[in-house]
């Protein structure tokens, strides 16, 4: 299994705040996959809905089960997020899937005194 993780950088653009999952919450991470044939390309997204701009750190997960065995790869890193701005974290690409390989993917979301403040994940 080849795994490719490109991380973004901290001062990654920032796009308009889109559609949200839950008007409730000050923030949102949302994983967003696309499968390619044997490939999925996985971006990591967070929102500030309601809640202030800021220092984050966010943690992505990318967990393989297949018949050749389990593997984890991850990536962090920290970012600034603008209030009510949509940032991109991470994309990575991921390769091995057939019918007896699946992932799961966990994208977290901290803000500067390492409090959990959104998350997603996602089974493929």
């Amino acid at each position: 299994m080849k795994t490719i993780f490109l991380l973004a950088a901290t001062t990654a653009a920032t796009l308009p705040l889109a559609g949200s999952q839950t008007e409730s919450a000050p923030y949102q991470a949302e994983l967003v996959t696309r499968q390619i044939g044997a490939t999925m390309r996985v971006s990591g997204l967070c929102r500030s809905v309601a809640g202030p701009g800021g220092r984050f750190r966010y943690e992505l997960e990318a967990e393989r089960i297949g018949p050749g065995g389990h593997s984890v790869s991850s990536q962090g890193g920290h970012f600034a997020l603008a209030a009510r701005q949509e940032v991109l974290l991470a994309q990575t690409t991921l390769g091995g899937l057939g019918p007896e390989a699946h992932y799961r993917l966990r994208l977290r979301v901290y803000d500067a005194a390492g409090q959990p403040v959104a998350q997603d994940s996602v089974n493929h």
